[in-house]
Order: structure tokens, then sequence, then C-alpha cells
């Protein structure tokens, strides 16, 4: 048996079950191969059934390009003036880091984006939809919890300050596990091989017979799916179908903080009284919209932290053979009929 056809059983089947173990233990490497694809087709249906409510704005439409977003550029301004504010505070910048890395790694594998997009592989899409949402997410989440905009004591104007309880909360986040999870996946390459597999045999879906993908040689490709990208893809679409947020909730907050950076700067160069005024009524403005949206938002993301996080207690039972195919493999005749 292949070692990674082993770590796929460990990973998703009752291995206790006799029925299913003595199946499993039976199948030669076509019938491996089938098993494979009906797991992965069974498993991706799931996450296709939530994406369908997910808001993904336009993400879906840059078609594997994260440059060719509009709010691409104020994603990099962010994490810019994020670094500036956890500098300043003496705070460690890995949070800022690992969402920046995340970019970095959708860019760098642009190519691979694309051309799953031109040949419509939906895992390859559904990942870049999914992966550029969650960087949104956790820009906009890394904001509303660390920032707090407040009169300065003793003065009239308003200052950017930070809270470091709320570095934590950002650290703790599901999202944010996932964007770990999708570097550690990303630099040891699994990600860029299994996709470039696909992209190179044209596989658009896993509706096609084990033997044909074994055959391209696929399978480890499929595989690499199942234990690296399908598991990050499906906690992920479990949140965002949880929290149901517009994707342009997290741009507001975004432009808000950009916007608060800039009145900060203003603050300090008006010299008449009725500039001041005018930049104190936009910064009181400004403040109540930020720490509205920023309190719905941090609310909001810890309700659906819970709710997707039981939504994979309950689907990441054990299955059983039965629970994947419909019909005993072939190759496992041998082992009786007790278990279809």
């Amino acid at each position: 048996m292949r070692a990674y056809f082993k770590d796929v059983i460990s990973e998703y089947f009752d291995i206790s079950d006799r029925n299913t173990r003595t199946i499993l233990l039976s199948l030669d490497e076509a019938d491996q191969n089938n098993l494979l694809l009906s797991l992965t087709s069974k498993l991706y249906n799931i996450i296709l059934d939530h994406t369908t409510d997910i808001d993904f704005g336009d993400i879906p439409k840059t078609k594997g390009d994260i440059k060719a977003l509009k709010e691409y550029p104020k994603m990099r301004e962010c994490l810019d003036v994020m670094e500036g504010i956890l500098t300043e505070y003496r705070q460690p910048l890995e949070t800022v880091d690992t969402i920046r890395a995340a970019m970095d790694f959708i860019e760098n594998d642009k190519g691979i984006y694309t051309k799953g997009f031109m040949i419509k592989s939906d895992i390859i899409m559904v990942t870049y939809n999914t992966m550029v949402l969650s960087i949104v997410n956790s820009i906009s989440y890394l904001i509303a919890c660390t920032v707090e905009y407040i009169k300065t004591t003793g003065s009239s104007e308003f200052k950017i300050v930070f809270d470091k309880a709320g570095l934590a909360r950002t650290k703790d986040s599901l999202v944010y596990d996932n964007l770990v999870a999708f570097n550690k996946a990303c630099k040891e390459g699994q990600i860029e091989s299994a996709f470039r597999s696909l992209i190179q045999h044209k596989v658009r879906n896993f509706a096609v017979s084990g033997a044909t993908l074994g055959a391209i040689a696929t399978m480890m490709a499929i595989c690499a799916i199942l234990l690296n990208i399908l598991p990050i893809v499906r906690e992920l679409t479990y949140f965002f179908y949880a929290g149901r947020t517009r994707i342009s909730q997290y741009f507001d907050l975004q432009a808000d903080l950009l916007e608060m950076n800039v009145q900060g700067i203003e603050a300090g160069e008006v010299q008449t009284i009725d500039d001041k005024k005018m930049v104190m009524k936009k910064q009181s403005f400004l403040a109540q919209k930020f720490r509205k949206i920023a309190e719905f938002f941090m609310v909001n993301t810890a309700d659906a932290d819970k709710k997707a996080t039981k939504m994979q207690k309950e689907d990441n039972k054990d299955m059983n053979i039965n629970d994947v195919v419909d019909s005993k493999p072939d190759s496992a005749n041998t082992y009786g009929n007790t278990l279809f």
C-alpha cells in the first residue's frame, strides 16, 4: 500500500471498524485511486454546497490575479499602516507578516491560479477565491481588534491607539490559523505541485475514473489536496458561510483606517481655528463610524468562529467505507459481502 494512501486512510476513515479496515487493506491500486477520487469529490461537494452563500465580491472576476482586485493597493497600504502602529507600540510583527506572506504566495503563484481559471478547474478557483477572501478578512479583523480612535488626554485631537489584547484575539482566530497553515503548505511546495499536476492534465473536477487519473499520474496531487488543501478550504468555507459578512464591510473598515491615518496627519498640520474645527468634526464622525463597524465585525467574527468550529466537528467524524463508495470495489470481492 502506498504511503500517501495510508495517510489519507488515517486522516479520514474509521479504521477501528472491521469491515472498513478489511476493505481498505484489500484494495488494488486502481480501486485505491477510485476511492481517493470518491472521497475528494464528497468533501469538495460539501464545500461547494456552502460557497453559494458566501460573498466573494469581485474576487472571482480577477481570475487568479490578486493584483487585479480594485482594493489591492489599499490592502497593502493597510498592512504598512498596521506595521507602523505595531512598531510604534513595540509589538511583534508576526500577524502582519503572516498576512503579507499569504498575499505574496498568491501573487507568486499567479500563473497557477490564472491557468486554473482558464481551464475552469473547480478546486483551484475555489481555493483562490477563499484564500483571497481570508486575506481581506484577516486585515480587517486585525484592524478591528487592535486599533482604537480616541481623543488624546488634554487635547481636542483624535489619535490612533493600540489595543494589545486585540492582537491575541487576532492570532487566536480561525481564519488566521488557516492562513498560517496555507503559508506552510505553500512554502513546502504542496499547493504548487498539486495544482500544476491538475493543470498539466486539464483536470477540471473529480468526476473522472480512478484508472484515468492513475494513468496520468495525478493521484499524489489528489492526496496533497486531501491532506493539505481541502482541510483549510473547508474550515474557511464554514467560517464565511456562518458569518455571512458582506465583503464591502471588510473594505469599509480598511478604508476607515487609511482615512483615520490621513486625518491624524492633517490634524497636526492645520493652523487656523476654523480648520481645526473642521478636522475635529471629520474625526468625530469617523471615530463613531469606525467603532460601530469594528464592534460589529468583532462580534460577528467571534460568532462565526464558534459556528464554524461546531460545523467542523460535526463533519469531522471518521467515515466508514460505505460513506464514500456506493458499491463494493472489485478488488475487495474476495473478502465477502459483509459490508454491502
